[in-house]
């Protein structure tokens, strides 16, 4: 009897076990529930406030030229904050970025303030670039203006929503033909690179024209991704040319040696006669979201001949970007493998 009366507490004691354990895992879940997401959150806004103050240290660098974070969210204006930029007579209002349409009227931007690079969270904002007639102007150049002899980093964060041909995230170039364009440095989308198959792109820097290919790097695959372009001067050699080192970096890893394009196409070309940006009364500007081009090569029917002098009539947009952008810094310097590695590191999700 005392042994059945036993089994019966034992039996009693596993169900009030259970009990217990499934209202503990009842009240956990609910807890979860109500906590979890406020511990994300908080988690977020901590990674989004170490950003905020990284990009402060990226502003005062002396080498910071330009340093759009795209946190206006609203507005017509990339405001530049980089103050401590070492430039003669440098201020910063100079290099803003004017949000800019190559067709009459208001223009067609729209600010992503949420659903961006960092998820839902709201607070990092984005520019959406539609594709069509969508730019930003960037009219100072002095501190732009770059030679063979000079080093200099651009980075930007990008997502292509379109990966054709020509599509131009950034240039300070004005693209002409062989013997008249002029260019210090772009990058852009090349899924036609002559032989060299689909999926590439390109970035020219002053007289080289260097392609990789979808073996080195899937755009289209590859959602949200930073794009660092750096290149380091290696002075002249025996003949007297200036020989430089071109790096692209796609999420703070270098790629690959590139292909050499540049003759590729000889009726036109990019990537030749850099003096021009800079000489002869062309003062090209730097342009986000799509390449400046020669009008009388690019769009012959809207060229007036009578004033072929003229670099307003000369020079138009063209090869826009469609897609989204997210922080874009310009140094005047070769920044290190570890230093455009940490800029990744610190942006991503």
């Amino acid at each position: 009897m005392k042994t059945h009366k036993n089994r019966l507490l034992g039996r009693r004691a596993l169900f009030f076990t259970l009990i217990e354990i499934y209202i503990a895992m009842m009240i956990f879940l609910i807890l979860s529930a109500l906590f979890i997401p406020k511990l994300y959150r908080s988690m977020q806004w901590a990674k989004f406030n170490r950003w905020v103050a990284y990009n402060r240290v990226l502003s005062n660098d002396p080498d910071c030229v330009v340093n759009f974070n795209f946190q206006e969210g609203k507005g017509d204006i990339l405001y530049n904050s980089a103050l401590g930029a070492d430039v003669e007579n440098h201020q910063a209002d100079k290099y803003n970025g004017y949000l800019s349409r190559t067709t009459a009227g208001a223009h067609q931007f729209q600010w992503i303030n949420s659903g961006g690079r960092w998820g839902t969270n709201g607070y990092k904002h984005a520019l959406q670039f539609n594709g069509i007639n969508t730019y930003v102007h960037i009219p100072g150049t002095q501190g732009l203006d770059f030679t063979p002899d000079d080093d200099f980093t651009v980075m930007s964060w990008v997502k292509f929503d379109e990966f054709t041909l020509g599509k131009c995230p950034y240039s300070k170039s004005l693209w002409g033909t062989a013997s008249d364009a002029a260019c210090q440095y772009d990058i852009y989308a090349n899924p036609w690179a002559g032989s060299f198959g689909q999926g590439s792109f390109d970035a020219d820097v002053f007289t080289t024209c260097a392609t990789w290919t979808n073996a080195d790097v899937d755009f289209e695959k590859k959602g949200w991704v930073q794009l660092a372009l750096r290149y380091k001067s290696l002075g002249t050699d025996a003949s007297g040319n200036i020989n430089g080192e071109i790096t692209v970096f796609v999420n703070g890893q270098p790629l690959g040696p590139f292909i050499e394009t540049t003759n590729e196409n000889p009726n036109t070309a990019t990537a030749t006669e850099w003096q021009a940006c800079s000489g002869s009364g062309l003062n090209v500007p730097l342009i986000l979201g799509g390449a400046g081009c020669y009008r009388k090569y690019w769009s012959p029917s809207t060229y007036d001949k009578s004033k072929a002098g003229v670099l307003n009539n000369e020079w138009m947009i063209k090869f826009l970007f469609k897609g989204k952008m997210d922080e874009f810094v310009l140094f005047k310097r070769a920044l290190s493998d570890s230093e455009i590695r940490a800029h990744y590191d610190m942006g991503k999700e």
